[in-house]
């Protein structure tokens, strides 16, 4: 493992104030388009009534749906693409006076009629939703009714266009322009991306989308490198961007990447050659596509959305939602993933086998057991000691808990004989020790060492080994009894 160095590490300092408290952890990053929230705007969401009042509709809020039924707890949210807002320009006289914007993009916000008359003095605008939610403002000055407008409903925002004179009598008219900018761009992604950075405590991060802006990246006859050009691209970015967090301690992260959807002539009855070509291009695509940060997840389920409606989407949520719900160490395989009422397409098991042994993360019906997460990969360079996820999620949070107990000793006073090094390194232990009580680590070796030469610099350099063996497969056999 690498060797990191915590600066600024002075040894003054009394032990005991240190608490055990393990920093959060499963906490997962999505973004995507979706018909309703605020964009490049993180919401947490932890539950469905949340998830779809705030996004309304589209891949993000499947996303979200899916994950919570599998078990995911907490989800940074962010709403991406270039989504606009509705509007209406109400007229006097020919000329505009106020103007009615959406609070959100997309295109719900054009269902928002919208109606204005006068008696006397007295002018009254009549905002009514999709859902048949109305709302009635009355003033005699157009500040009046914009001032009203905007302290009395949070569909949309008045702007008075300075005594341009009150709006004439309208019948009911609509909103219009709102865009729910389903059409994402290659940059939509690489921000989105940078924005997830600054949020640390993020473990999984997934950009829906991400394997989406490629035309034909399943023709046998077009060169990999060139059908997979912009999702390869963007997997190096994702990468990076986890190998970034991961190699300068600023937090754990997992890349979940997914590949172009699959394409059949008859979606519903595939043929096996179409499978074969899936999984061949496939592999082909991320052979040569290494980190122990990436998780690749290969196909599709069909879903129920909370209608009752059955729809086919990626089956990316459903692993990470089971995988941020598993403790640390323990197998997927065996696991459920809830919601799904079949697999898109059913892989074959000489099928499954070579995407196991690809290290690609899928799902598989067993006959009277349901549907099972084969394993549970990550795709590190060839001769890493950590290849399975939960493998490495031990790790990560081990060296996070260790690096939180640290923190306190940043900034003491040094001393001549060493001392407190030893306290720094008995708090650095005590969530190890947690760790290994609880199961989650099977043993460790920690040690700090600090020369005078480091002491007077205020550098201590600490090295951390974490065994984490305790995740086995467990193997179903038939037993006959006579």
């Amino acid at each position: 493992m690498p060797t990191p160095i915590i600066r600024d590490v002075y040894t003054e300092y009394h032990s005991g104030s240190v608490m055990v408290t393990p920093p959060p952890s499963n906490i997962e990053f999505l973004s995507g388009w979706a018909e309703g929230g605020l964009l490049n705007f993180k919401y947490t969401i932890s539950d469905k009534a949340a998830a779809i009042s705030v996004f309304r509709g589209g891949p993000l809020l499947d996303a979200l749906l899916e994950r919570l039924d599998a078990g995911s707890s907490m989800i940074y949210a962010v709403r991406i693409g270039p989504a606009v807002k509705a509007s209406l320009t109400l007229l006097h006289d020919g000329d505009p006076s106020i103007i009615l914007e959406a609070k959100e993009p997309g295109s719900w916000w054009n269902g928002i009629q919208v109606e204005v008359s006068h008696s006397g003095s007295d002018y009254t605008i009549e905002i009514t939703d999709p859902d048949d939610n109305t709302y009635a403002f009355t003033d005699t000055t157009e500040a009046g009714l914009v001032e009203k407008i905007n302290a009395g409903q949070t569909l949309l925002t008045a702007v008075n266009l300075a005594g341009m004179g009150l709006p004439d009598d309208l019948e009911t008219t609509n909103l219009s322009g709102g865009d729910d900018g389903a059409e994402l761009t290659m940059a939509d992604i690489l921000a989105v991306i940078t924005l997830s950075e600054q949020y640390t405590e993020v473990s999984w991060a997934h950009y829906i989308g991400a394997a989406d802006f490629d035309a034909d990246p399943w023709n046998p006859a077009t060169p990999v490198a060139t059908g997979f050009a912009n999702t390869r691209a963007l997997w190096t970015a994702i990468i990076t961007s986890c190998n970034n967090m991961v190699n300068n301690n600023l937090g754990e992260r997992f890349a979940l990447l997914d590949f172009p959807r699959f394409e059949a002539v008859d979606p519903d009855q595939p043929t096996p050659a179409e499978i074969q070509t899936y999984v061949d291009r496939s592999i082909a695509a991320k052979a040569d596509i290494t980190s122990r940060n990436a998780v690749f997840i290969l196909g599709e389920g069909k879903f129920n959305d909370p209608e009752g409606t059955v729809y086919a989407d990626r089956i990316a949520s459903a692993i990470s939602g089971k995988m941020s719900d598993v403790p640390l160490q323990k197998s997927l395989l065996g696991e459920i993933p809830g919601n799904i009422v079949s697999l898109l397409p059913e892989f074959s098991l000489g099928q499954q086998t070579q995407l196991i042994m690809n290290n690609l993360n899928h799902l598989r019906i067993e006959s009277g057991i349901g549907k099972i997460i084969a394993l549970s990969n990550n795709n590190p360079p060839a001769g890493d000691a950590y290849n399975r996820i939960e493998k490495i999620r031990a790790i990560y949070s081990a060296g996070k808990q260790c690096r939180t107990a640290a923190f306190p000793h940043i900034g003491r006073a040094n001393d001549a004989a060493g001392e407190g090094i030893k306290l720094l390194e008995e708090d650095m232990k005590r969530p190890l020790d947690l760790m290994k009580r609880n199961g989650e680590i099977d043993s460790y070796e920690l040690t700090v060492n600090c020369t005078e030469e480091m002491r007077a610099l205020g550098e201590a350099e600490v090295i951390l080994s974490v065994n984490s063996m305790k995740a086995f497969e467990i193997i179903l056999t038939k037993i006959y009894l006579d």
